[in-house]
């Protein structure tokens, strides 16, 4: 074995330009992989720096998650409240010196001047009892806590921003209702500033307003001196059991952070599914450069069998050859990987999909596993690439060694296309299967379609030069005949330019056009379902539950309708044994029945919205209900965003699930286990004759005395639900960017090798009296047609999915897809320019040698 590696570093040493491109490949993709588990290994373990609890040793909540039997544990999506009752139990735990308790909830804070206060982020205040200044602790930089009933203390940002001091009336409300207080004092943090403003109140106070009085954000956890705060931790689980939660150290930033336990679940949701994209893109491209790497050096592996080499020494000579360029690319490329995550966490954090103090974790888990996928992946590609190189008779290995063979393997030439006909099938199950479960299973199909155009790529490529083979030979001159003549003769050579350009081009439109396409339903499922004249939202923390029924009771009003917005998880059986259980998140609304159509259209396909009446009915979109395989009066297990288990019966199934959410309750069900009581908006439905302009003007008076209420017309809420879609369209985009580059840097590494191994041709050609300028043309040709195929056979993959995925979306009623020109357009303009640059710009560096000196060149 020391000998035979020996052999192989002796011999990537002596031509090491030939083992470049696997190299670049095998570099390139360690670097996406490694940035993929860091995303991943963040998502597990960072998160945002506690500020109000950063001098308590444990933090204690009630179970954040919900367990799942064989799978991952998943988010609630809210805040699960603690029992005020467990406050006893955790302060009698030995070691607790103080058990404090945290009463949260929104506010809507209004400055002197009428704005609203916001933290630096957008994020809306906070209110809290004066007790939990002793977690962080919170230093009172001027006056002092609050005492009484009608006193509050603000952080000095947020007293600032709203022009308050000491002594002032401060405007605030939980909800929409204002009231005033008489600001008593100003804290500071323990460092810096405090990523959301601060309002501290008495704690019967707190405990009063936040809604729940019987119930606690948390419990922070000072320990007496001695006692390590992880041991500590240990214990209150152990006393309490797995009802509760503990956090220490910087862990204590996703209890006080809601956005941060968002954000942990979003990354690890966005690095398994793009990374698993990853992987299996990587797979492809370093197994495609070795194939090319491998092919070239027929010549020598036929002299090695010629000699007497056995196909098993030649095995692994060429795995030793792997081994060691895997090692040398992958290494430094997983380490690439620290500075990949830092650009896609800035682009991230540019668009809003994870908040600017979010954290990374750069343990160095994923550059092993990196890494070793790396390696493990060229080996076995570089093993099934030489498979023919080393099993064939050395006979036919040197007469084959200077002529390409376009003929497949049966077993290849069967599973691509097998693989082409369930591509095809998979675009059609959107016309059986309406909505997201089919949009899924066509957008999925674009990946299956391109593996299966790499396995049959050289009898494609082979057909589409006999339509373009003989157009050259009679309108190309003597550039167009040599070209024709060179492409028909390598089919497969051209194949392996093709194919790359091929999957940069799909995957790239695909999953673009995928997204645009959501976004343009949501927006018209939005728009077509608000019947609505009018839309009451908030610019605060949202709108009083009471609101409502004022607005109601307004002169000119036929009625109004509260939306109330949150999460919700339903557990489910997955097909099969039937006993696997998996769990799945959707946007919930809370709304009453009691006429709904005036307001609202779902579009209901199954059952009777009027039946949503209690807790022991839901109404699901067709997605959910295909998604969860449930059905109109089946019962579905759902849990709420407070941890709250349900068992309701499906009364209806309806279509508009993009525009409102998936799952829709009875409004008091959904609002009484939200961390805020508080609704999202209300719809508003004028008397028959009565002006909606002049009903605007009216309400617009009657909530002159309220705090964050505004009003809009009904395009507002369209344009919310459209607002995040867009969101993870822009995500995509990002990591889409990423791939694409990826991609594009092997596109080119492959099509630089294909060019820059042909040096002896070229040679050849102007030693029988062909010029420089002709040779410069044949490519020229040559990359037009190579570029135009791979153009052609991207729109033919393209076209399957994205019209699967428009009729799936829009119920047949339109086979037109949507999708982005400007993205098209770049993607499209890209792949020519590389394409042409990476065959003429090494065509003419070839050029520049003597066609003697380069006949003479070893392969």
């Amino acid at each position: 074995m020391v000998i035979v590696f020996a052999f192989a570093w002796s011999t990537v040493k002596s031509r090491w330009t030939g083992f470049a491109g696997a190299f670049i490949a095998l570099f390139c993709g360690a670097a996406l992989l490694s940035a993929c588990g860091f995303l991943l290994q963040s998502g597990l373990l960072a998160g945002i720096s506690p500020e109000r609890y950063a001098g308590a040793s444990v933090v204690v909540a009630a179970n954040q998650r919900l367990a799942v039997a064989e799978s991952p544990d998943s988010d609630f999506g809210d805040h699960v409240p603690l029992d005020a009752n467990r406050l006893a139990e955790i302060a009698a735990v030995p070691g607790v010196a103080q058990a404090v308790p945290d009463y949260s909830f929104r506010l809507t804070l209004a400055g002197k001047s009428g704005g609203l206060v916001h933290g630096e982020q957008g994020s809306t205040p906070y209110g809290h009892g004066r007790s939990s200044v002793a977690l962080g602790p919170l230093s009172v930089g001027a006056g002092a806590l609050p005492t009484g009933r009608s006193d509050v203390a603000l952080d000095r940002d947020a007293a600032a921003a709203g022009g308050y001091a000491i002594g002032d009336q401060v405007r605030l409300a939980v909800g929409s209702r204002p009231a005033s207080y008489r600001l008593t004092g100003i804290v500071d943090p323990p460092a810096g500033s405090f990523r959301e403003p601060v309002v501290l109140f008495t704690d019967d106070v707190a405990k009063q307003l936040s809604g729940k009085p019987d119930q606690l954000y948390t419990v922070g956890v000072l320990a007496a001196p001695g006692v390590d705060q992880d041991d500590l931790a240990d214990a209150i689980e152990q006393r309490l059991g797995d009802s509760v939660t503990t956090a220490t150290g910087d862990d204590k930033g996703k209890l006080e952070f809601q956005d941060s336990s968002t954000a942990s679940g979003l990354l690890m949701a966005v690095a398994g599914s793009f990374g698993g994209i990853a992987a299996i893109v990587a797979m492809f491209v370093v197994a495609g450069t070795l194939g090319l790497s491998i092919q070239q050096r027929r010549r020598e592996f036929a002299l090695l069998r010629a000699v007497a080499a056995t196909p098993r020494q030649v095995h692994r000579m060429i795995g030793a050859e792997i081994l060691i360029v895997a090692l040398a690319a992958s290494v430094p490329g997983a380490m690439l990987g620290y500075g990949l995550v830092w650009l896609v966490r800035a682009a991230f954090v540019r668009i809003g999909v994870i908040p600017a103090d979010y954290g990374l974790s750069l343990w160095p888990v994923p550059i092993v596993v990196a890494v070793v996928l790396s390696v493990l992946t060229a080996r076995l590609a570089g093993w099934m690439s030489a498979r023919r190189a080393v099993k064939i008779r050395p006979v036919e290995a040197l007469g084959e060694s200077s002529v390409e063979t376009p003929q497949l393997g049966p077993v290849r030439t069967l599973i691509g296309l097998v693989l082409l006909a369930g591509g095809l099938v998979m675009c059609a199950v959107p016309v059986f299967v309406a909505g997201e479960v089919g949009t899924i299973v066509a957008a999925s199909s674009s990946l299956i379609l391109v593996i299966a155009v790499a396995l049959l790529g050289p009898r494609i490529v082979q057909g589409a030069l006999t339509l373009v083979g003989p157009v050259l030979r009679r309108s190309g001159g003597a550039s167009g005949y040599l070209a024709a003549a060179n492409l028909t003769q390598n089919s497969r050579r051209v194949a392996g330019a093709v194919v790359p350009l091929v999957l940069a081009i799909t995957i790239m439109i695909v999953q673009v056009s995928v997204g645009a396409a959501q976004v343009k339903e949501a927006g018209r499922q939005a728009d077509q379902g608000v019947v609505a004249d009018l839309v009451v939202v908030s610019s605060g923390a949202g709108l009083s539950p009471d609101l409502v029924d004022e607005i109601r009771a307004t002169p000119g009003v036929r009625t109004a309708t509260a939306v109330t917005r949150g999460p919700a998880t339903i557990k489910y059986t997955d097909l099969g044994d039937g006993s696997t259980q998996s769990v799945m998140g959707f946007a919930a609304q809370g709304v009453v029945a009691t006429d709904l159509a005036s307001t609202l259209d779902l579009d209901v396909r199954e059952g009777d919205l009027g039946g949503l009446e209690d807790a022991g009915t839901v109404a699901l979109s067709e997605s959910a209900a295909q998604q969860t395989r449930t059905g109109l009066g089946r019962q579905v297990e759902l849990f709420l965003g407070d941890g709250t288990r349900l068992t309701p019966v499906v009364v209806a199934i309806y279509h508009n699930g993009m525009g409102f959410g998936d799952v829709t309750l009875p409004r008091g069900v959904l609002l009484d286990h939200l961390s805020t009581r508080l609704d999202d908006s209300v719809l508003v439905r004028a008397e028959s004759g009565v002006d909606a302009s002049a009903l605007a003007g009216t309400l617009t008076k009657q909530f002159a005395g309220d705090v964050g209420v505004v009003l809009a017309d009904r395009k507002t809420m369209a344009e919310a639900q459209q607002a995040g879609l867009d969101l993870n369209r822009w995500m995509n985009l990002i990591l889409l960017a990423v791939l694409f580059g990826y991609v594009a840097i092997n596109v080119a590494n492959s099509l630089v090798m294909s060019t820059t191994a042909r040096r002896r041709e070229f040679a050849l050609l102007r030693l029988v009296g062909i010029g420089k300028r002709q040779v410069r043309r044949m490519m020229l040709v040559e990359s037009v047609v190579v570029i135009g195929v791979a153009l052609v056979v991207s729109a033919l993959l393209c076209l399957p999915p994205m019209v699967g995925v428009t009729v799936g979306l829009s119920e047949g009623a339109t086979v037109i897809p949507a999708f982005s020109p400007v993205t098209t357009a770049l993607t499209a303009g890209g792949v020519v320019l590389l394409g042409l640059l990476a065959i003429m710009l090494p065509t003419r560096r070839v050029l520049r040698h003597r066609p003697v000196d380069a006949i003479s060149i070893r392969e």
